[in-house]
């Protein structure tokens, strides 16, 4: 009897922490959401009347969503949806731009790479620019679209070389769980053609969560931690000889960055 009170008693708890961070998860999506949509009609709007300097407006409103990016952390951390840590800061030299690439395992690491480096440019996939909980928002901070292949690509290595950072995730679209991973040439050729410092940021969440393949609603078993590394940063130009051209060096580098993260994501 006493063992068969005891598993009776666990499974309870299994069950109410499941049922809470079910409820935290909603919840968590509910706050972003609406933070999103209010900061898009209030606060940018705001900004646009108050600051006429479009440098310095972008500036502002980028360290605004980066520290809306920070509370939607903590508030993640506190109703016990995730746990986090962060190494390697270190690294990290404000005097300097830097192309940060990031593996991508769920829908929240953005969430994190923006909390970290508020001011980056990032790429964006289209549809944030038309969805109602964040269109507003999304035009208030000029990140950058995906929609034009050819543009992004020209537009992410022009403002690097105007001296601003700029995340991107080289897989461009989140890693499918169990297997390798697949950088797409984008990143790497952003780097080579920009000749600005590489800053990785290597990923992990465990158990999954928030991948490609999983909705909101399905919550793991257990809370969910995440870990984001960040690296020394990389010269692009330590790797790649002189005398191959672009192309070949985008290919070579992306080549390097997929080796380089695959190894670290096996424990290396």
């Amino acid at each position: 009897m006493p063992g068969s009170l005891r598993s009776v008693g666990l499974r309870f708890r299994r069950g109410a922490s499941f049922g809470w961070r079910w409820i935290g998860t909603a919840l968590s999506f509910a706050v972003f959401g609406i933070g999103s949509f209010l900061l898009g009609i209030l606060i940018m709007p705001l900004m646009n009347l108050l600051v006429r300097n479009e440098e310095r407006r972008m500036r502002w409103s980028r360290l605004i969503v980066g520290n809306a990016m920070r509370f939607f952390r903590f508030f993640m951390n506190a109703v016990g949806v995730l746990r986090y840590e962060i190494s390697g800061t270190e690294h990290i030299r404000n005097d300097r731009n830097y192309l940060i690439v990031a593996n991508h395992p769920s829908l929240i690491d953005v969430v994190f790479l923006l909390a970290m480096f508020p001011t980056a440019d990032c790429v964006i996939k289209q549809e944030l620019r038309e969805i109602f909980w964040t269109k507003h928002l999304m035009k208030g901070v000029g990140y950058i679209s995906n929609r034009d292949p050819a543009a992004w690509l020209s537009d992410c290595i022009t403002r690097l070389r105007a001296g601003r950072s700029l995340i991107l995730f080289p897989e461009g679209t989140r890693t499918v769980p169990g297997e390798p991973l697949q950088f797409k040439a984008g990143a790497a050729a952003v780097a080579v053609r920009a000749g600005v410092e590489c800053l990785p940021v290597v990923i992990t969440c465990r158990p999954t969560t928030l991948t490609k393949a999983e909705r909101w609603y399905q919550v793991p078993e257990r809370r969910v931690f995440f870990s984001l590394r960040v690296q020394p940063p990389i010269s692009v130009g330590d790797l790649c000889a002189d005398d191959i051209d672009e192309r070949q060096a985008g290919r070579s580098f992306n080549d390097f960055l997929l080796a380089y993260f695959t190894t670290r994501l096996a424990g290396g």
